[in-house]
This record gives structure tokens, sequence and C-alpha cells, in this order.
């Protein structure tokens, strides 16, 4: 018959934790900016973090945990996805090397379009595993979506500034980090919500 559509049990602990660490994730990043005695580490520790949050996810503690309900397609998207999210911070550690600065903006193009494409299929297999419970099985959809409209609409401004676009940086800036931050924050709540409800709709019936 059909797949069931809400969060099982088994969720409980490792949506709380991917959760977690989906959000740390990011607000690792401001601490590390305030405490500089982390150096790059912090962007480091930060990335896996990410990383390790997407794993589990993909993963989960069984099948009816996995937000991909552990299918091929879905779960080894997710996974490459955190694969080369780690690449990719390595990459851009080294754009502080001079002759390594044109290269580097020649792979900030291939990197959005591998991450693009990654996100885009482990996203539409999570919306259809049937282990997210909807609506929210549409989030990281959503969340993917409007990453790639907010990069639409910042080269639209910097093709229609031209001469000028450098006066636009400060809105360019606001809007890519702000995508950045309220996106996973946003993933982490709702797998920390969901799994917390499930938690006490279980209780509730045990009692």
């Amino acid at each position: 018959m059909g797949e069931s559509n809400a969060v099982t049990s088994g969720s409980k602990q490792v949506w709380i934790v991917a959760g977690a660490l989906l959000v740390g994730s990011v607000l690792l990043g401001p601490l590390v900016q305030i405490g500089s005695f982390l150096g790059s580490t912090g962007g480091i520790l930060a990335t896996f973090l990410s990383v390790f949050s997407i794993a589990l996810f993909a993963i989960g503690s069984d099948r009816s945990s996995s937000v991909t309900a552990r299918r091929p397609l879905g779960t080894g998207a997710l996974i490459t996805l955190g694969v080369w999210m780690m690449i990719s911070s390595f990459v851009r550690g080294l754009a502080t090397i001079p002759a390594a600065v044109e290269t580097f903006l020649s792979f900030g193009y291939i990197d959005l379009l591998i991450q693009f494409v990654l996100a885009a299929i482990a996203t539409t297999q999570i919306a259809r595993a049937g282990t997210v419970p909807r609506p929210w099985n549409l989030a990281p959809l959503w969340v993917v979506a409007v990453t790639a409209a907010s990069w639409v609409v910042q080269q639209i401004i910097v093709v229609a500034a031209g001469s000028n676009a450098a006066l636009f940086s400060p809105i360019i800036v606001i809007l890519d980090g702000w995508v950045r931050v309220v996106g996973p924050v946003f993933l982490g709540i709702v797998a920390i919500a969901l799994a917390s409800r499930e938690s006490a709709f279980a209780a509730a019936a045990r009692e």
C-alpha cells in the first residue's frame, strides 16, 4: 500500500541531533569571528558539523528515520553533497594563495552548479520518500528554491548595475548571507520540532 507519511519513533534522537548540528554549524560562524582563536579551524569545523548533520539525515538510525528512506538516489545525492562540501571548503581555503585566485573564480561557478544539482536531486527525493510529514517534506525544496532565486537576483543586480556594481555589493553580501543563515537554521529547527512533536505524541499515547 502507500508509504507512511509520518515521522516514526526511530526519528526522535537522530533528527534532534542532526537538526542541532545543522543549526550549530551556522551559529559557529559568528562565534569564530568573535573568538578568532579558532582561526581557519573554525570554518573547517563548521563545514564538518554541516556535513555530519547531512549524513545523519541521509542515513538515520534506520530506514524510517532517514529523510530519504535510504533510497539509493536520494541518499547518494545527500552523501555526495556532503563530500563535495568538504572538497569545496578545502579548495576555497586555497583562494588566499595569489596564484590560485583566478582558478578559484572558475571553481566558484562549478561549485555552485554541482551543489545545486545534488541539492535539487536530494530534496526532490526527500519530498517523495514519505518519511517526513507533509508539508514539511517540501521544506528542503523550499530552501533550495529560495537559495537559487537569491543567486539569480544577485546576478541581475550585478548585470543591471554594470560599472556601478560595487555600490550594490553591501546588498548582495547581506542577501547572500541572509539566505545562507536562515535556510539551514530553518531546516534544523523544523527537524527538531518534528522529532520533539512525535516524541510528545508517543508519550501521550502510552499514558
